[in-house]
């Protein structure tokens, strides 16, 4: 016993000398991690506020560029009201013939607008059957055939007169010297008649971009066509288009080149065609002084409490609990589980001392309980043994009886005691649980068979029971109560001929038994007090036997399947009740059936 105790003692002691190497070395492990955490941390926080800056600047530049593109657009959509109004270009669309002269006189009508602006291009005015006057400043590759094909007019027609925006009139229109072109184009509808009977196409040089596409500071911008074909600012920014972005988004990508950090965002317009490429660059971000002295701070203060923390654990807690192990060790060398009597602080740990003397307390208690419980069950077996003796001995009686009443020509005492007979044998069924459904039949018929020769006519029982679930497994006198309850609480308080019907099926592998009786029937609260396990008579009054009544047959057969859902009850008061069982089939075991 000494030397049990000397190595249970250098176990403690290997174990609390381990435990604070331990505690130490996670602490250490703790803050290394916390370091690293904490500079990464920071890193990110500068690369977080970084990228928040850059793309701050990024939309600022964007939302400004974009401003002064919509109001150039705006400027040149007024423009192109004025050349629809023009007088010599309606005096052209309204001309029933055209000739030389009307075209050159609504070339001057358009160049008097045209002269407005320095970056008005061109301007083609198309009418319906084909002929066009036009003004501009180059040579231009134009091709109709693009122009009169529905994909090119339909668009255009679609907006009733609204203007349509272009890249180089939609590929109809090109310049012969490279300039790309933003086309503005309309259908353009009589003031009178309100019928179409043209277009107009309005172009204008993309040198007017160059005037917006200026960007200061640490951002420079590039515009493009739908193409991603630069069209002003800094061209090398095309290199970073994204085709089919979403339109009226700002799309920031954070892009490192050659050691060298950028913020690139784009964003394309819904109605014009054009895309924003904007590039802002801040490398030389530092944080604050202020931010870094708090965060200087934090960290300190969170390495001091840390060694505080450790501290605390190893002295207010560690030492407790391995003189409380020690404890623990001592009352388990003297063979019985006994309580802690130790000095510990009115803490935690003192909270776990008496949670532990009470367990063992309750478990010293268990211990007795099962015990006397295991002599309980004993002395049960016993008497079962006893028992067994019983069956056997009414069997061998009512044989014997049932002999005599037939030497005396008592033929009906004779049927009456035989069939008594058979019911107490299938009925005990070798004190088996579960007995098979043919079986289960066969003890109802023996009931009914006695039950009529006390109410003679007043019962008529039917069977409905499909031959495979003949040889299934269900619980034993799972159907005897009902039927008792059939006769006692239906058909006999009615006090009229009554029908009892057992049918039986196998439906999705499961058995499906119902037992109908054409009696007074049960109310709807009858039925929900049954299913829901009130109780069913008066306080005071005796109820029907436990598990032998209808209430006690359904908890059998639930916790037989292991579910609420398996019994259901239908009835219609003064005409008939029918209880409804649904248990999983289970085939019988060899022998079985043997009595």
């Amino acid at each position: 016993m000494k030397k049990r105790a000397k190595s249970s003692r250098m176990f403690l002691t290997i174990r609390k000398n381990s435990l604070t190497t331990g505690m130490w070395f996670v602490l250490f492990s703790a803050f290394l991690i916390f370091s690293i955490v904490f500079v990464l941390s920071l890193l990110a926080v500068v690369r977080e506020t970084r990228n928040n800056n850059e793309m701050r600047e990024s939309e600022t530049v964007i939302n400004s560029v974009a401003g002064n593109i919509h109001a150039n657009i705006d400027n040149y959509k007024d423009l192109s009201r004025l050349i629809m109004l023009n007088k010599q270009v309606t005096t052209f669309l309204r001309a029933d013939t055209v000739d030389s002269g009307i075209i050159n006189d609504t070339k001057y009508g358009i160049m008097d607008v045209l002269n407005v602006s320095v970056n008005l291009d061109s301007v083609f005015i198309i009418r319906n059957d084909g002929f066009y006057a036009s003004t501009g400043r180059g040579e231009y590759d134009i091709s109709f055939i693009m122009m009169d094909s529905e994909e090119w007019l339909t668009p255009i027609t679609e907006k009733r007169g609204g203007a349509i925006l272009l890249t180089n009139a939609g590929g109809a229109i090109h310049r012969k010297s490279g300039i790309q072109l933003i086309t503005i184009a309309r259908a353009i509808y009589d003031i009178y008649t309100q019928k179409q009977t043209g277009i107009l196409l309005m172009n204008i040089s993309t040198k007017m971009l160059d005037r917006v596409a200026i960007a200061g500071g640490n951002s420079s911008v590039c515009i493009a066509d739908p193409n991603g074909l630069a069209l002003a600012g800094d061209k090398s920014l095309a290199d970073y288009f994204l085709p089919n972005q979403p339109t009226e988004q700002i799309i920031n990508r954070e892009i490192q080149e050659n050691g060298k950090h950028r913020m690139i965002s784009t964003y394309t317009f819904d109605n014009i065609p054009l895309t924003i490429i904007c590039s802002t660059s801040s490398n030389s971000f530092q944080l604050s002084k202020t931010t870094i002295l708090v965060l200087a701070s934090m960290f300190i203060v969170f390495a001091f409490a840390m060694f505080a923390s450790s501290y605390f654990v190893v002295t207010k807690i560690n030492k407790p609990l391995f003189e409380l192990a020690s404890a623990m060790e001592k009352t388990k060398e003297s063979g019985w589980i006994e309580e802690i009597n130790m000095d510990i602080p009115e803490n935690e740990i003192g909270t776990l001392v008496n949670s532990y003397n009470s367990m063992i307390q309750y478990m010293n208690d268990l211990f007795l309980r099962l015990i006397d419980k295991e002599k309980s069950i004993q002395r049960a077996e016993m008497r079962v043994l006893h028992e067994q003796i019983k069956p056997h001995f009414l069997y061998n009686s009512l044989g014997t009886i049932s002999y005599m009443a037939y030497d005396a020509g008592a033929t009906n005492v004779y049927n009456a005691l035989e069939t008594l007979g058979n019911f107490y044998r299938n009925f005990l069924s070798k004190g088996d649980r579960e007995i098979t459904v043919k079986r289960e039949i066969t003890i109802i018929k023996d009931y009914l068979s006695l039950q009529k020769l006390r109410y003679g006519d007043i019962l008529t029982d039917e069977y409905d029971i499909a031959p495979e679930i003949l040889d299934l497994n269900v619980p034993k006198l799972m159907l005897q109560p009902l039927v008792e309850n059939c006769i006692y609480h239906g058909i006999r308080p009615k006090g009229e001929e009554g029908i009892i019907k057992i049918t039986g099926k196998l439906k999705d592998n499961d058995i499906i038994l119902s037992v109908y009786d054409s009696g007074v029937g049960m109310s709807e609260e009858e039925i929900n007090r049954v299913l829901s396990g009130e109780r069913a008579v008066p306080e005071g009054e005796n109820p029907l036997p436990s598990g032998f009544g209808l209430r006690g047959t359904i908890d059998r057969i639930r916790y037989y399947c292991g579910s609420d859902d398996v019994v259901q009850i239908n009835s219609v008061e003064g005409e008939y009740t029918e209880i409804t069982i649904r248990i999983p089939a289970k085939a019988k075991e060899n022998g079985e059936d043997d009595v």
